[in-house]
């Protein structure tokens, strides 16, 4: 290895590790919504086989309302963990999420440095770690950046020399990072797309082991969820998102932060247009727009955010470093972009996204006090991580039966909470990014 190519492997591996430990920084806080959801019905319990959505854990949520949000291979991962140690602390379970996404920034910092060069790569790797999107996901106990790592692992395995044990690895990364999140699929339609482009014949029967191996892996990972959704109509009703196209490409370059978005949405165009000659560039293209299109004005699924394309965030590093190793001025100005989105997200960086913790020591107080603590209903989809010690109401005629009433989310019957307000009075705020409120008499 020569003295650049170590400079470029030094340099990866610090901003890999940097990435890890600043997303490590708050890693104690409560966990979000999906991530609480999937910590009660897929990770804290009985069974490892519920990493899979095998079952209904909480009786009063059906398995099919939550199916979708298990990510299994980070379920799977973390139901090992709890197994073994029994934790609950939410730090164990982030770090695998947080190693994941150091490891994406590390593994896209190393390959864009040796195809761009030192300055191009570095300043890639920083907006990948800090972009809002891939910073959120990467530091919650979900799949994101496990599918990103895998995707960035993939790939690169594609670019080399093909042996058979390069294409077993292959098979196995591309599959696991199905796992991890079914999207993932999207960066394997690319591959092939790529491998398509060249014409072929032999290296496309090559890779038809592997593509399906990884297929396999992924679809028999995600089996049971998909045939709960199917089967028993878990699924609401399709809802059309006008604005998912503009959306998801202001996501991807760093909104909600404005800053960012106008300094790397210019330098990804810039980019676009440097390699605007690479056919598996248009043909990856081609198939990311055939999907979002077809999730868009075919499908129209109710659930359907821009981190599901997390994927993306290396892909726009790449045309990033582009245009960087095109107009070095560029740097300077994703730096910038980098600086400015850290800034803007340092103030909520250890914020409690949600109230569940003093939430659950209110349940606790009362039902030492000898009270019933009551939540209403799919509330207790996400508690259910921190405490069970409540009843759950789904009617008004309920309620008599409460000393308290703990509200700590958007997603229950917002006229059972307004008549639980009239009932109980005396409101007490627990603060978070977004508040929960306990309701006594």
């Amino acid at each position: 290895m020569g003295l650049a190519a170590k400079r470029e492997a030094l340099a990866a591996a610090a901003l890999g590790v940097a990435t890890f430990a600043v997303y490590m920084i708050g890693s104690n806080r409560s966990f979000g919504y999906d991530a609480a959801a999937s910590f009660a019905n897929f990770i804290a319990t009985p069974s490892i086989w519920d990493a899979f959505a095998v079952r209904s854990v909480i009786p009063t949520i059906p398995v099919a309302q939550v199916a979708t949000n298990d990510h299994v291979l980070v379920s799977l991962v973390s139901h090992v963990i709890y197994s073994l140690t029994g934790s609950r602390s939410e730090v164990a379970y982030r770090v695998l999420p947080a190693l994941a996404a150091g490891g994406t920034v590390g593994l896209s910092t190393g390959a864009l440095a040796r195809r761009f060069g030192m300055l191009a790569g570095v300043c890639a790797g920083l907006y990948i770690a800090t972009d809002p999107l891939f910073v959120d996901n990467g530091r919650e106990l979900r799949g994101y950046s496990l599918a990103a790592l895998g995707s960035v692992a993939g790939t690169l395995i594609l670019t080399g020399k093909l042996t058979r044990w390069r294409l077993v690895g292959y098979a196995v990364v591309m599959g696991l990072a199905i796992a991890a999140q079914l999207f993932a699929v999207v960066v394997l339609l690319c591959h092939i797309a790529w491998i398509a482009t060249r014409r072929s014949r032999p290296k496309l029967l090559q890779l038809a082991p592997a593509w399906t191996g990884a297929l396999l892996i992924g679809v028999a990972a995600n089996a049971t969820i998909q045939l709960t959704e199917l089967t028993q109509h878990g699924l609401p009703a399709p809802l059309f998102y006008p604005t998912f196209p503009r959306d998801l490409v202001l996501f991807l370059v760093g909104a909600p932060v404005l800053l960012p978005v106008g300094l790397w949405l210019s330098s990804v165009g810039l980019g676009l247009w440097t390699q605007r000659r690479e056919p598996w560039v248009l043909a990856s293209l081609g198939v990311v727009a055939a999907v979002v299109i077809v999730l868009w004005l075919g499908l129209k699924p109710a659930f359907l955010y821009p981190r599901f394309f997390i994927f993306l965030v290396p892909a726009c590093a790449y045309l990033i470093a582009g245009a960087i190793a095109r107009w070095w001025v560029l740097g300077p100005v994703v730096a910038l972009g980098a600086a400015a989105a850290l800034v803007s997200q340092a103030a909520a960086y250890t914020q409690d996204p949600l109230a569940l913790p003093q939430a659950a020591a209110a349940v606790e107080r009362v039902h030492a006090s000898g009270g019933r603590a009551c939540v209403i209903h799919s509330d207790e989809q996400i508690l259910s991580a921190y405490t069970t010690d409540f009843a759950v109401v789904s009617r008004p005629d309920q309620l008599s039966g409460c000393e308290a009433v703990i509200v700590v989310s958007w997603g229950v019957d917002l006229g059972l909470r307004d008549q639980a307000a009239q009932e109980f009075p005396r409101l007490t705020t627990l603060q978070a990014y977004y508040p929960a409120v306990v309701l006594e008499r």
